[in-house]
């Protein structure tokens, strides 16, 4: 699960909260087509883990066309990944398959990882593909190698962005329109259609190939506007530093850009937005899971690192206003971050952070960290843990994070913590119990899993 876990609240009972898990490697009914991925719709209530596919692209194949007087395989959906990346507001989820693959319309017959998404908007009464980066900007030097869903979020006004790292010899590209445009637009019998009013950055020098601008994609308020911006993750631009940009959200100008401090370091790796602080102005958090910092004995060791920049009412700084390192060799600390609204209900937001290759059996480790005036407080409240025998095979317990809902109704905000190593999601649900002058949170866990052939 690149993108992992997303809440929804949807039928058949209005008005609850479900849960949607993606599973890019499901086997799927769709004919000729292996391990097409697939996404999960999970009711929630206690008791009940049974999981049911959602039917986004209506159980249909790899399309096929005739082209030049030759019947042609036109789409790819083997091995898609349908389901990396998922996505919701209100009643409308968004799917992606970053590894969805198309002929073009070329004479000479050429295969390119464009990527695709669909929209299912008014509780499943619709399903439409947006596939943005299936264009006649084809090749590498084009969009043909897009990836786009790669990274994907919904605005507060339900705006639809998503990150296409691969495009124009993989500088990377970040995308976006409104659900109604998407709708729209749609045509099925159309491989290629434009949508109006999108907004997509564009080709810079050929010093920023291999940058992969959208990487990793989030939403904020930075320009003072009305209007939610862009955040995007560039981790191997800037000379491999690594670099993290702000766009407007009205027409996609860059307003700001943060460096990383360290090569290779995957700086922008992960990012996220929210007010930390209780001043009414979004902040910014960006992973660099691969950062290294020298230990006593002068010997190098990858630990991560959590760079966290607060907005100020002027704007916001090009430095961090504090940093969070991890401490265990390889954990891969930062690979995920989630905001979690306020979980001990203190007035400040919380934020969990995922280290998939924690723990003392690399299983996978999260950590809770709660907000303060000044920040994010630098030791974590809490630190959860896969509840299971280790196994050969890596959980990545962690990889995958999402929060803010409040799953259970009892008025706290839960976490839902994805390890696909195990096809398993598991639920954490939050409720405040005060001893004396400390109020700390403990968790309940509810477990979906996967069987087996889910890619969970």
């Amino acid at each position: 699960m690149k993108g992992g876990d997303a809440i929804a609240k949807m039928p058949p009972w209005p008005g609850d909260v479900s849960v949607l898990v993606g599973a890019p490697k499901a086997r799927t009914s769709q004919p000729n087509v292996t391990e097409g991925g697939a996404v999960y719709y999970c009711p929630w209530h206690l008791g009940n883990n049974s999981c049911t596919p959602i039917e986004f692209d209506s159980g249909k194949g790899s399309r096929t066309e005739y082209l030049n007087g030759t019947m042609e395989q036109m789409e790819f959906k083997s091995l898609q990944w349908f389901g990396a990346t998922v996505r919701s507001h209100g009643s409308s989820i968004l799917a992606c398959a970053p590894l969805y693959s198309w002929r073009t319309n070329k004479d000479e017959p050429e295969r390119e990882v464009v990527g695709t998404c669909y929209l299912s908007v008014n509780n499943f009464t619709k399903f439409v593909e947006y596939a943005p980066c299936r264009s006649d900007l084809n090749s590498a030097r084009g969009q043909g190698y897009c990836q786009s869903g790669f990274s994907a979020e919904f605005t507060k006004s339900g705006r639809v962005l998503l990150g296409g790292p691969g495009s124009y010899f993989w500088q990377g590209q970040v995308l976006s329109a409104t659900q109604d445009a998407i709708e729209e637009s749609y045509y099925p019998e159309y491989l290629i259609v434009e949508v109006k009013g999108q907004l997509q950055t564009r080709q810079a020098h050929l010093n920023a190939d291999d940058s992969y601008l959208g990487y990793s994609v989030a939403v904020g308020e930075f320009s003072g506007d009305a209007t939610e911006d862009f955040v995007a993750g560039v981790p191997k631009g800037n000379l491999t530093y690594g670099y993290v940009t702000i766009l407007n959200g009205s027409d996609i100008r860059p307003l700001c850009n943060f460096s990383g401090e360290q090569m290779a370091s995957y700086f922008g790796y992960a990012v996220a937005a929210t007010d930390i602080n209780s001043d009414g102005l979004d902040d910014l958090l960006i992973g660099a899971p691969l950062f290294m910092e020298k230990t006593e004995d002068g010997r190098v060791q990858e630990v991560g690192r959590v760079y966290i920049y607060l907005q100020k009412p002027y704007g916001m700084e090009s430095s961090p206003s504090a940093v969070l390192t991890g401490h265990q060799e390889f954990g891969r600390f930062s690979s995920a971050i989630a905001p979690l609204g306020d979980l001990n209900q203190d007035g400040y937001n919380d934020v969990a952070i995922g280290a998939p290759f924690g723990g003392k059996a690399q299983q996978g480790v999260v950590y809770v960290y709660n907000g303060r005036r000044d920040g994010l407080h630098p030791k974590p409240s809490q630190v959860l843990q896969g509840q299971w025998p280790a196994s050969q095979m890596p959980d990545f317990f962690g990889f995958a994070l999402r929060g803010a809902k409040d799953l259970d109704g009892n008025g706290y905000p839960d976490l839902i913590v994805g390890a696909f190593g195990v096809d398993t999601a598991m639920v954490y649900r939050y409720a405040l119990f005060c001893r004396a002058e400390v109020a700390k949170c403990t968790q309940t866990s509810f477990t979906y899993h996967g069987k087996g052939d889910r890619g969970f």
